[in-house]
């Protein structure tokens, strides 16, 4: 077995076992702001929706535990929409994000005859954001676009452009198939969305700032309209069983503040309309630096996210010794 490449029966034998969740359960709802990439911010509700799993393997994912075995039933994900629609006081001018933990493009995930119901309850929304692996953007995408009263932004994962590195993820992808779904979308007029990973494996820990880095300038390249950027996780089960054979370490706080700070002083233009985060879901759980630096850190990458501006490097942080 390879330290670093893993096929899919590897990376399913290393999965922890757990329950999945029920496909008709009521799902988990947040709510959130977000710059819009005009200067302003407006108010996101997420919906985490339960559904049949993503038919790849990526070997940095652990979307996998919160989708459901089997194909998703029919009806299914109306009803956990119409759930989480319920449990919240909705304004104006709000976008929705239909998080499926797979591809909202795949009638396995979602079930064709169900998206003209999911389009009407969307009808309330300015713009409605859904996760899809590029190879699923197909005319589905198109009918779904046409039948919603707002903008479609379809977010997917580019990871990195570091061929080693992507071709050891398991992705089922290449850079020409991603080429081709954003070809797709601008063609559609739907928007982007990206993720972006912050030292996947694969890539040296010397090497990973300057590759994220060139990944989202290649992202933002291509007229995406938003770039997120997520330091790698643990709890997929590959991840951790490379942790445990000493071959791969998580990124920290220090390199997340490394990178911070190499895009403070290089020479990164982000375009008109165009947003980049910082990813902030589990950087509570990210090792390294003392509660000041993290809390210092956090609060940069709050204040980037919402006006996208580069506060100065980090490096003054008062008395503190941790040397994030």
């Amino acid at each position: 077995m390879s330290s670093t490449h893993a096929t899919r029966k590897q990376i399913e034998s290393f999965r922890p076992a757990m329950e999945r969740p029920s496909p008709w359960s009521s799902p988990k709802v947040i709510r959130s702001r977000e710059t819009d990439g005009q200067k302003g911010e407006v108010a996101i509700t997420t919906v985490f929706l339960t559904g049949a799993e993503c038919p790849f393997r990526c070997s940095m994912c652990d979307l996998w535990q919160y989708t459901s075995i089997g194909n998703t039933p029919l009806g299914a994900i109306p009803f956990q929409l119409r759930q989480a629609l319920s449990s919240v006081a909705l304004g104006q001018s709000e976008w929705i994000k239909l998080y499926n933990a797979s591809n909202f493009f795949d009638k396995r995930s979602v079930p064709t005859q169900d998206l003209g119901t999911i389009a009407s309850l969307c009808d309330r929304f300015e713009r409605v954001i859904v996760e899809n692996h590029p190879r699923f953007c197909d005319d589905r995408m198109r009918w779904f676009a046409d039948a919603i009263s707002g903008q479609l932004e379809v977010a997917m994962g580019l990871e990195t452009i570091h061929p080693k590195a992507m071709g050891r993820m398991n992705k089922g992808m290449t850079l020409d198939d991603f080429e081709v779904a954003v070809e797709q979308c601008h063609r559609m007029e739907i928007d982007i969305r990206v993720f972006v990973l912050l030292h996947p494996p694969g890539i040296d820990r010397a090497e990973s700032i300057e590759w994220t880095i060139k990944t989202v300038e290649y992202a933002l390249a291509r007229d995406v309209r938003h770039v997120s950027i997520i330091p790698v996780r643990a709890g997929n089960g590959w991840i951790d069983r490379l942790i445990q054979m000493g071959e791969f370490q998580l990124p920290t706080i220090s390199l997340v503040r490394n990178l911070v700070d190499a895009f403070k002083t290089g020479s990164l233009q982000i375009p008109q309309g165009s947003v980049l985060e910082f990813d902030l879901w589990d950087l509570d759980q990210i090792a390294g630096g003392c509660l000041n630096c993290r809390e210092f850190l956090k609060d940069q990458l709050g204040h980037f996210n919402r006006t996208q501006i580069f506060l100065p490097p980090t490096e003054n942080l008062g008395d503190c010794e941790c040397n994030i």
